[in-house]
């Protein structure tokens, strides 16, 4: 059962408060909050300006409201057990003298009900008006004051990813202060593997919006592996790759579109099972290995390469991912893989093991983009070691990783991300 059916029950199930508006806005009914608030008509006359897009609310209703937060928030009798028609304004402040039109709205949602939002600040008083749309039309109803995650959104960390070929490539871990809205879904990318479960919840960060989730095999499939689709607050997904080899498979996250009540939400995601080898993440040059640790971004930084793994052709470009936003950053290298946890005080996992070598001659030391993303053209000519520098041949195999500057409360420290293994031709 979607959102939209199950407002109606909302509605029968949040205790409503006893908040009667007054007559005019002189005596307007002090309220503070958010919640569902209840109001009758049938006895008010039409007092204030036709300033909502030149129409009065009729037979009109008022009250000083005090913002509870600085953040979006919605005023609305849509999902209520109103039945009239109504029109209703929000007023930029609680001066009756000077009336300034925040927002204001007619039979804006379904059943003649009517939804505005505005942006408010902590403990600051705005008017509220609620009436009939109607010429003397009258009645009780109620309206609710609730956040408005919509107006204060901005772009996630893992953004730009509305689309699969931009899907931001993840591994197991948590993932906090994401949003959604019905012209933002949002794609993601994961290798799981063979036997492993990958397991995916999807938590609302307001209870509203309804979110939903397409686990898929292919960009043009989401949702052939496992849907996440319940009315519910919060979505799982959870599959099993149950073949022989590591997999890459996408999942999308989208707001339901028959969700007239909302247009966005912001969510976290927690993910177990994503910490396969699918050669950069889904398709790239060579295989990536090792366990990393989320950085002060909320992620956990992956390498990936792109160009071609022949020796000869010396067409190599090595990229770490998901970093966190303009941290210096180096690459290093070696011919053998290791494992150390937390070197010399590092949040991170070293994942070289023997002589490792390091990317520090002019220009190699990068910075991380605004995506969080480090790119070094490599020269198969030139790479280094402790003892100097080698030649990259056919049936090589050097592994590669990016250590970067991190900070954990304010306090510098590194990290790195996982390690890529390349078998050269």
């Amino acid at each position: 059962m979607k959102l939209l059916l199950l407002s109606a029950a909302a509605a029968l199930l949040t205790p409503t408060a006893l908040a009667q508006g007054g007559n005019d806005c002189a005596n307007a009914t002090a309220i503070s909050g958010y919640g569902l608030y209840s109001w009758d008509n049938t006895n008010a006359t039409t007092t204030g300006p036709a300033d909502c897009n030149g129409r009065p609310a009729r037979k009109d209703l008022w009250w000083a409201w005090t913002a509870p937060a600085t953040e979006g928030v919605r005023f609305e009798t849509c999902g209520t057990s109103t039945t009239l028609s109504t029109r209703i304004v929000a007023y930029d402040g609680a001066d009756c003298g000077s009336l300034a039109v925040a927002s204001c709205a007619a039979q804006s949602c379904f059943g003649g009900q009517s939804t505005v939002s505005f942006l408010a600040v902590a403990g600051q008083t705005y008017l509220l008006r609620v009436g009939s749309r109607q010429v003397n039309a009258s009645g009780a109803g109620e309206f609710r004051l609730r956040n408005d995650p919509c107006l204060t959104a901005v772009d996630d960390t893992l953004e730009e990813n509305d689309d699969c070929a931009d899907s931001s490539v993840i591994t197991d871990g948590s993932y906090s202060d994401l949003y959604c809205s019905k012209s933002d879904p949002d794609w993601y990318e994961f290798c799981v593997a063979a036997g492993a479960t990958l397991n995916i919840d999807v938590l609302f960060s307001n209870n509203t919006g309804d979110i939903d989730i397409f686990l898929g095999d292919d960009c043009g499939a989401a949702g052939n592996l496992a849907v996440g689709g319940t009315g519910s607050d919060n979505e799982n997904v959870n599959w099993l790759n149950a073949g022989t080899t590591d997999v890459t498979v996408w999942m999308r996250i989208e707001l339901w579109a028959g969700d007239v009540l909302n247009d966005c939400n912001s969510y976290s995601m927690t993910v177990t099972g994503a910490m396969g080898s699918c050669g950069g993440g889904g398709g790239g040059i060579g295989s990536n290995y090792c366990s990393t640790n989320p950085n002060s971004s909320g992620l956990s930084a992956r390498m990936t390469a792109a160009g071609s793994a022949i020796a000869a052709d010396n067409d190599l470009t090595l990229s770490g991912v998901q970093l966190p936003v303009s941290v210096p950053a180096l690459f290093i290298t070696s011919s053998t893989q290791g494992f150390v946890t937390n070197p010399s005080g590092s949040i991170g996992n070293l994942c070289l093991g023997g002589a490792i070598g390091r990317y520090i001659g002019p220009g190699q030391i990068q910075f991380a983009d605004a995506m969080g993303v480090v790119s070094l053209p490599i020269d198969l000519t030139m790479v280094p070691q402790s003892s100097g520098f080698v030649s990259v041949m056919s049936g090589d195999t050097r592994n590669f990783q990016v250590w970067f500057r991190d900070l954990v409360g304010g306090a510098p420290v590194s990290n790195f991300t996982d390690g890529l293994e390349i078998t050269f031709q």
